[in-house]
């Protein structure tokens, strides 16, 4: 009699261990589309024999893979960085407007102008001509500066809204943390999901170092080892404005200047366009107005204007190259009186030489220190700037399809396949039912015996 006790004990074991295999088969199909789930695999052991016999439920533990997911939090920082990049310089390069319509065209127009004097160097028309087309040159200059200084505000305001997302998930990363530090069982393992998630998240922001401890909780640090997660204690980054630009600087511990040691995530990004790439176009910009103002400024002064009189700017005369495309603009002298401008190098009526000299300046190798004439300097910012969208372009695909590459084979180990489960909800039904006969016979053989006695 004992026997057929323990026996249908152990029928029952067997049913509720294969219950709970259905049970977790049920979990990891209504979740095949969640974010961050790792697929449950129930673990079984052996009751033995002397103890009652059967199985015993262990746990069914999440499928994780430490190391794919340490190197796929090593390969999204470059996959954010590049997608940061390449969106920001689009917009540079739709400030700089379309090859023949920005630009390069009022240049054209200008030194047109000084040629249609230079036929008929008399002429007021000619010279009304030339001071507009000087004006819509100078502000050419002015609105391509303006727009590139609006595309580095704007990476700047990328900067201090990555900052505001680093701190909110690092403030999730430690609620979860203390979450995690008082659960158990299956709550933990839903914890452990929602903590991956929020890494991947921050992974993608900034470059970040995980350490897991033993409880499932997780350490973060960022930068030069920066910690700004322990435990359930979060340590939150600061913005500050840099005293002589104004733009964003990083700090941490409220003093401590992180900005140059985040190298890495969708922050880089910003940083790497706010604080070399932009800055970098409108250094070649300013040289190139520069050179403009200079080279006329040098030939007109020394022509005659209608008058007779010499040494007339055409342009405000700039002091230095930076920030001459912003300061750029056609001579208030010349501007109010176009009869200043000159055409004559001798003073003698019908001389043309100083507006066939300006006229001359368009095929020139004057700009970039002589190496130059002025369009091609200003193809070469427009071809620098294209061909750092395109390089980022084709780095964000690349890194983009190796995040993708890595969450493939993360998804291999972790991820639901509903083949896989269901196989699995087959066999779980099959042994549930077979242990279900197994009880239904004890309990006939126990019934008989009863009545036996």
């Amino acid at each position: 009699m004992s026997g057929l006790t323990e026996s249908l004990s152990m029928a029952a074991r067997a049913m509720q261990a294969q219950s709970y295999g259905l049970e977790m088969v049920g979990q990891n199909m209504a979740n095949l589309n969640t974010p961050g789930y790792a697929r449950r695999i129930v673990q079984l052991a052996e009751v033995p024999p002397g103890h009652g016999g059967g199985v015993r439920i262990v746990g069914a533990p999440a499928q994780r893979d430490a190391l794919i997911e340490a190197r796929l939090r090593r390969e999204l920082p470059l996959a954010g960085q590049e997608r940061a990049a390449a969106e920001s310089l689009s917009v540079v390069e739709t400030a700089l407007g379309a090859s023949g319509q920005s630009l390069d065209a009022n240049l054209t127009s200008y030194f047109d102008a000084w040629r249609a004097l230079a036929q008929n160097p008399t002429s007021p028309i000619a010279r009304d001509n030339v001071v507009q087309q000087g004006r819509l040159l100078a502000r050419s200059f002015n609105e391509t500066a303006t727009r590139l200084s609006d595309a580095r505000r704007e990476a700047d305001v990328e900067v201090r809204g990555t900052v505001g997302a680093i701190n909110d998930k690092a403030r999730n990363i430690a609620s979860l943390n203390a979450s995690i530090a008082r659960a158990n069982g299956a709550d933990a393992e839903a914890l452990q999901d929602q903590l991956g998630q929020e890494l991947d998240s921050l992974a993608e922001i900034t470059g970040i170092s995980v350490l897991r401890n033993a409880d499932g909780t997780a350490n973060v640090s960022l930068g030069a080892g920066r910690a700004i997660v322990v435990g359930e204690n979060q340590y939150a980054l600061t913005v500050t404005n840099d005293p002589g630009t104004g733009l964003a600087s990083v700090n941490i511990n409220g003093s401590t200047d992180i900005t140059a040691e985040l190298g890495s995530g969708t922050i880089a990004g910003y940083l790497d366009v706010r604080d070399t790439l932009i800055p970098g176009y409108q250094t070649q910009l300013d040289q190139l107005a520069y050179d403009v103002a200079q080279q006329v400024n040098t030939r007109h002064a020394a022509g005659f204007a209608l008058d007779g009189t010499t040494g007339h700017n055409f342009f405000a005369p700039i002091g230095a190259a930076a920030g001459a495309a912003s300061a750029m603009a056609v001579d208030a002298g010349v501007a109010g009186d176009p009869s200043l401008v000159a055409a004559s190098q001798t003073g003698t009526i019908g001389d043309n030489q100083v507006a066939e000299s300006l006229a001359q300046l368009r095929t020139n190798r004057v700009a970039s220190g002589g190496t130059m004439t002025f369009a091609e300097s200003w193809s070469q910012i427009v071809y620098r700037v294209g061909n750092d969208s395109a390089s980022a372009q084709a780095d964000r695909t690349s890194r983009e399809n190796i995040v993708e590459s890595v969450s493939r084979l993360r998804d291999s180990v972790s991820g639901v396949s509903l083949d896989e489960e269901a196989a699995a909800m087959i066999k779980y039904q099959r042994a549930y039912e077979a242990n279900a006969r197994f009880f239904s016979v004890i309990g006939d053989t126990l019934d008989t015996l009863l009545q036996i006695v």
